[in-house]
């Protein structure tokens, strides 16, 4: 029943898309589980919000710890276990994103003493609830400036200087992490209704804030998701909120960080999403949605340029508008509208937008440049993957009467026919084709639209590891999948026991393994009811640990030099030291290099090594102080 569920979903938002958007904001409250948030007493003003907008009721974090479980909502990935780190990490990430497409983004830090602070606290901020000054792209002397005060966060509003990407982090006490959540609720209800007078999150707007919690509680909810109790960073209150949400609406999907990593970056389009990211799919249930399916976006057309556009809302939508470059000009009653509209030569932009009776509009743009003549195909999509055989479908028009269309696929000629529309099926080899439309008018004139397409039965591809390979714990999986039908869902197997499941055409994620010889089962779910897997065998490592320094049963002087390491590649993140089974020494890498005052007589040294995702390993020596 679950899936059935799931597919009556994704079938009713599968050529919907995440509203555009210029302005995402995000808040990150800390460490406590859904069931403490949601319906709680001492949150009224966050479940005021439930109410209202919309709320993630299977959201899991990925991992505890602070900021590792924060790098997930902005990175996409796993990037490093230490909270007290100062590293510019030259990973993808959300600013670089942002910069890319040449927009704007600030960090805003309760307490943070002065704009680009790099210090790792001061009062109740601490730089480990702050995960964007930690990659290359924020790094620079004029990019580090935009983590600044929570206090510019008023003269940017009252200025109109907010950027297009805001992040904000409430101090320990405001937050949830030292304060109760009593006090993290207050700040919410004194902060979030200057945010929503905003205009961007009035009717109309394109508004988009995210309220999340970087983990559950610390004490044992370590959920991946409602099938799996082990292994990630527990389920966590997850809001959405702005005038393009479905008021009132609980999604029962399975997201996580890189589902709203993803959600941000198709809200803001841009160009590729960090790691994870790429692979999820975007929180696109939330919404109440506009799709324009004709033409596609940046497609050349001719005039009169056909128009077809429909709604995904769960009010009542009343009535649908057609904007051209800012000018209402096509307006009818219902929830979808085709038509065809006068336009000059040159490039237009085109807004679809839709009324509904719960007082939302909603709407979505695309851009189209209308030449004398052109071909539109309206079916498949440029880079579909499509099975065969394979829906064309196009319309060509202008100045001049087309009297014949033509379909050529890598080059050679596959059909004709004697109009100016096409709509046929061809069969295809698996694999990419180009495909041409090619129309024939009566001045002579030929016009052609090219595109490429995937052909592919449903196809899980495996990039890591590689079969039979062996490497350290955890095992970095990363798989995508090539199929005509929407993927929704991803999980992983080691030895049948599922481990880990994703909402998405692909995964990127560690796997912890034991020390042994695995198989590794990557198995994908898509719309169509469709169920396929991919088998790996692996073999997963034990760590050594070489104590270099001093020798086994060497006569040492105090203090003892200790040098100890582990492979660079081997995923360890903490190294220790014991000296007769107490704590000596600890160290963030791969390696040790310390000094040790100890007392004469024998003593038993360990090295000990903490990999992530849970291994530890360990090797010991015998020696004798003077």
């Amino acid at each position: 029943m679950r899936v059935f569920i799931l597919i009556l979903v994704l079938s009713g938002i599968a050529c919907a898309q995440v509203p555009q958007s210029s302005h995402i904001w995000l808040i990150t409250e800390e460490n406590h589980s859904y069931e403490s948030v949601v319906g709680s007493s001492s949150m009224p003003y966050f479940n005021s919000l439930v109410s209202k907008y919309a709320l993630a009721s299977q959201y899991y974090s990925n991992q505890h710890s602070s900021l590792p479980a924060l790098m997930w909502l902005v990175a996409g990935q796993y990037v490093t276990e230490d909270n007290n780190t100062t590293s510019c990490f030259d990973v993808d990430n959300v600013v670089r994103q942002v910069l890319a497409k040449g927009l704007t983004w600030k960090s805003y830090q309760e307490d943070l003493p002065y704009a680009g602070f790099q210090g790792l606290s001061s009062g109740n901020y601490v730089r480990r609830h702050n995960p964007l000054i930690d990659f290359s792209d924020a790094c620079t002397s004029q990019q580090q400036l935009n983590s600044v005060p929570f206090s510019q966060l008023a003269v940017d509003i009252a200025n109109d200087a907010v950027p297009n990407y805001v992040y904000i982090t409430p101090n320990l006490q405001n937050d949830g992490h030292d304060g109760t959540l009593a006090q993290a609720d207050q700040w919410l209800a004194q902060q979030v209704p200057v945010i929503l007078q905003k205009s961007e999150f009035q009717p109309g707007g394109d508004g988009l804030l995210f309220i999340t919690f970087d983990e559950s509680d610390l004490s044992g909810d370590n959920r991946c998701s409602n099938l799996i109790s082990n292994g990630c960073g527990g389920r966590v209150a997850t809001l959405v909120v702005g005038p393009q949400v479905r008021p009132g609406f609980q999604s029962g999907f399975l997201y996580a960080p890189q589902n709203l990593l993803r959600t941000v970056c198709d809200a803001l389009a841009f160009t590729t999403c960090p790691a994870a990211g790429a692979q999820a799919v975007p929180m696109l249930d939330m919404f109440n949605t506009v799709s324009i399916t004709t033409p596609f976006d940046n497609a050349t057309v001719s005039s009169p340029v056909r128009v077809k556009a429909s709604t995904n809302n769960s009010s009542t939508v009343y009535s649908m508008q057609l904007y051209v470059d800012d000018k209402l000009q096509y307006q009818v009653s219902g929830s979808s509208v085709d038509t065809s509209l006068t336009m000059s030569n040159g490039q237009h932009h085109i807004v679809a937008q839709s009324w509904d009776t719960a007082g939302g509009i909603h709407k979505r743009s695309i851009y189209v440049t209308v030449q004398a003549e052109a071909v539109v195909v309206s079916t498949p999509a440029p880079n579909a993957v499509v099975s065969s055989p394979v829906l064309i479908a196009a319309t060509s028009g202008g100045v001049s009467t087309v009297y014949s269309t033509q379909i050529y696929v890598d080059n050679v000629l596959k059909y004709q026919v004697s109009s100016n529309s096409v709509n046929t099926s061809l069969f295809m080899t698996s694999g990419s084709h180009y495909v041409v439309v090619q129309a024939w008018d009566k001045s002579g004139g030929i016009t052609k639209n090219g595109f490429y397409i995937t052909v592919s039965n449903p196809t899980i591809n495996v990039t890591a590891p590689i079969a039979n390979s062996s490497a350290y714990a955890p095992i970095q999986v990363t798989a995508n999948t090539v199929d005509s039908s929407p993927v929704y869902a991803v999980q992983l197997y080691i030895d049948d026991v599922l481990q880990y499941q994703n909402s998405g055409t692909g995964v990127n994620w560690p796997v912890p393994a034991s020390v042994g010889t695995h198989n590794l089962v990557v198995q994908a779910w898509d719309a169509a009811g469709g169920i396929f897997k991919q088998s790996v065998p692996i073999t997963v490592q034990s760590v050594p640990v070489t104590i270099t320094k001093p020798a086994n049963n060497a006569f040492v002087s105090s203090p003892v030099t200790i040098q100890a390491s582990v492979p660079s590649n081997s995923n360890v993140y903490t190294m220790q030291i014991y000296v007769d089974n107490v704590l000596q020494y600890a160290v963030s890498g791969t390696t040790v290099n310390t000094a040790l005052t100890m007392s004469s007589g024998s003593h038993y040294v360990v090295a000990q090594a903490w990999q992530t995702g849970g291994g530890i390993f360990k090797t010991g020596i015998n020696i004798a102080v003077k």
